[in-house]
C-alpha cells in the first residue's frame, strides 16, 4: 500500500476509534466489574456513527493480509480472507468468506483490549445495520 494512503487510512481509523473508545469507556465505567469479568454484551444506539463507520471502517482499504484459508465443505471449497490494520491499541479486521456457490459474506469489526482488575479482557466492537454499536466483552 502506498505510504500516503496508509497514513490516511490510519488517521481515519484513529479518529473513529477515538470516538468509539470514549463511548466504550463510559459504558465500562457504568458496568459492575464482576459483569465485565464474566463477559458481557453492551449495545448502544449510535445512529450518528453510521456514515463514519461506512466510510472509515467498511470501505477503508486495509494494508495487511493476515490469512487466506481454503476450507473444505460438503458443497465444495470455501475461501476465507482476513485483512487487518493495527494502530496503537486497536486492530481493525475485515473477514471475507467466499462460498463455493459464489455467495460472499463480509464482516468488519474492531478488536481491542482493556485491563480490568489486573486482568486483560478482549473487546470486539461491531456496528449493525440498525445503528447499534455493539461491544462484546470476553475475559
Amino acid at each position: 500500500m502506498e505510504e500516503g494512503l496508509r497514513k490516511e487510512v490510519e488517521n481515519n481509523f484513529k479518529e473513529i476509534f477515538s470516538y468509539i473508545k470514549t463511548i466504550l469507556d463510559e459504558e465500562l465505567s457504568a458496568l459492575p466489574v464482576e459483569k465485565i469479568e464474566e463477559g458481557a454484551k453492551i449495545v448502544v444506539e449510535q445512529e450518528d456513527l453510521y456514515e463514519d463507520w461506512i466510510d472509515k471502517i467498511e470501505n477503508a482499504p486495509l494494508p495487511e493480509i493476515e490469512k487466506i484459508e481454503e476450507i473444505p465443505h460438503n458443497d465444495g471449497i470455501h475461501l476465507k480472507i482476513i485483512y487487518s490494520l493495527i494502530v496503537d491499541e486497536a486492530k481493525q479486521i475485515r473477514k471475507i468468506k467466499i462460498k463455493s456457490n459464489g455467495k460472499v459474506e463480509i464482516s468488519n469489526y474492531i478488536k481491542t483490549y482493556r485491563q480490568i482488575n489486573g486482568k486483560e479482557v478482549k473487546i470486539k466492537i461491531e456496528y449493525d445495520t440498525y445503528g447499534n454499536l455493539i461491544f462484546t466483552i470476553e475475559s
